[in-house]
């Protein structure tokens, strides 16, 4: 009986992980396929194909990425991103997750100056991000604190924190990101090496 336990929980082991990999790039197929798939559907029945709509969105990607790569295709989107940035709402939105994107992608800076760690509900912590800060006519001293929902990190909470209950984390703002969107699953070096330490904004 222990012999059959301990091959079901080996099985286990090596099933679940590989189970929930396929599954979660099975949705994100999905969830890509439906963006221009449903329009297709609904427009082009007589030509779609299940698939059709992933294997369109990567060429149009791809087809984009190209133009944006040539002179007169830059000058297209420039004049496409003015509009954006001019739209009232949608252009904070917009601006944002330019910025958290080619962080990401391109380790360019973000509206974030560095990351905290702050009380969130009572006993409990999370990853902030520093926007500002400022002081009230008593003179105390607040900082601007966006804390991300996840894993969509377009949306959140604006938090004003007393600086002297925040911790700056000793991680990058790419790094901090990426442990707040893989919902703490991604480690950097020194989160793994048990070498990250929290300090005190008010002592830099």
């Amino acid at each position: 009986m222990n012999t059959l336990k301990k091959h079901f929980l080996s099985g286990l082991i090596f099933i679940i992980p590989i189970s929930l990999s396929l599954w979660i790039l099975f949705r994100i197929i999905v969830f890509l396929e439906n963006i221009l798939g449903s329009f297709m559907k609904n427009f082009l029945p007589d030509i779609y194909i299940p698939g059709l709509g992933f294997f369109s969105l990567i060429f149009l990607i791809l087809l984009i990425g190209f133009i944006a790569d040539n002179f007169f295709g830059k000058k297209l989107l420039s004049v496409l991103e003015k509009l954006f940035q001019k739209t009232p709402v949608i252009n904070r939105i917009y601006m944002f997750i330019k910025n958290v994107s080619q962080s990401l992608l391109h380790g360019k800076s973000t509206p974030f100056r560095y990351p905290v760690k702050i009380e969130f509900f009572s006993g409990t912590y999370t990853i902030g991000f520093i926007t500002g800060e400022f002081r009230t006519e008593s003179g105390e001293a607040f900082l601007n604190v966006f804390v991300p929902t996840v894993p969509n990190i377009s949306t959140g909470f604006y938090l004003m924190v007393p600086k002297n209950k925040a911790e700056k984390l000793n991680l990058s703002v790419e790094e901090a990101l990426k442990t707040a969107i893989s919902m703490g699953m991604f480690e950097s070096e020194k989160n793994g090496s048990g070498k990250n330490r929290s300090d005190n904004p008010e002592k830099k």
